[in-house]
């Protein structure tokens, strides 16, 4: 009973963190999971995967209802990242923990570090269209970050949003939607191959999924009344810490 209770306050605690800032709980919930309750990092990641395709097709749907997913994105750029996704689903079989494990802290440090960038409360009122001109890239970009939110176990927001955003040149609400449409395809295809090797805890993937929809739905309830700043400096500091500690052992073993 312990152990279930420690699983659903992980994924409370990724639910209202990632609900907040909006980058899905698995930046959050696989250090969590690792490092507060103990799990391997092999374990928690196909965990943390299961329970973002719960998160993001909830979260997306709502988007879908007030218009601000892009459709014909969706469907290309998740053909490429479900391919990935299965890539990299693959690829955990034979790549080592300790390179997991540095791998999610270089994502952290990386986080941590943007989510202090000054960003702009008002969003640009006309674009232009990038599509045709970087769709290829995008597609590409999309591919390896489905190969890597399946190593890590992320969703993969931290690089869709600001690739939609930035390069194609889509609304930024529209980015976080279409976003996080793509984050549930992609997560779905890890899940399945997760599945199929019997890499899934169900002992553990209860109470997280349990938590995480909870926190989900209080962080995005949370962020419309707190002050953003306090809590980025939190999170900043929350997220450096767990860096060190997945960083720890790895490069204890290294020097």
């Amino acid at each position: 009973m312990t152990d279930f209770l420690m699983y659903v306050l992980c994924g409370l605690s990724a639910g209202l963190l990632g609900g907040y800032l909006g980058l899905g709980g698995g930046i959050v919930m696989v250090p969590f999971l690792t490092i507060v309750a103990g799990v391997d990092i092999k374990t928690a990641v196909p965990v943390s995967v299961t329970a973002i395709v719960v998160n993001s097709f909830s979260a997306s749907n709502e988007y879908l209802k007030k218009g601000m997913v892009d459709l014909e994105l969706a469907v290309i750029l998740a053909i490429f990242m479900v391919l990935g996704n299965i890539t990299g689903s693959n690829l955990s079989l034979v790549v080592p923990a300790e390179a997991t494990r540095l791998l999610l802290t270089v994502i952290l440090v990386y986080t941590a570090f943007s989510l202090l960038k000054g960003k702009k409360t008002t969003e640009r009122v006309s674009f232009k269209d990038n599509r045709s001109k970087y769709i290829l890239a995008c597609t590409l970009i999309a591919f390896l970050t489905g190969v890597l939110a399946a190593l890590v176990g992320i969703g993969g927001g931290v690089i869709l949003v600001p690739m939609l955003y930035l390069v194609i040149g889509t609304p930024l609400s529209t980015a976080r939607g279409t976003s996080s449409l793509l984050i549930g395809f992609s997560a779905a295809a890890s899940t399945a191959v997760y599945f199929l090797y019997g890499m899934i805890d169900f002992s553990i993937i209860t109470g997280v999924i349990l938590g995480i929809t909870v926190g989900g739905k209080v962080g995005g309830y949370l962020g419309t009344i707190a002050r953003p700043l306090v809590v980025k400096v939190m999170f900043f500091v929350i997220m450096l810490y767990l860096a060190f500690r997945l960083a720890y052992e790895p490069m204890k073993g290294i020097l």
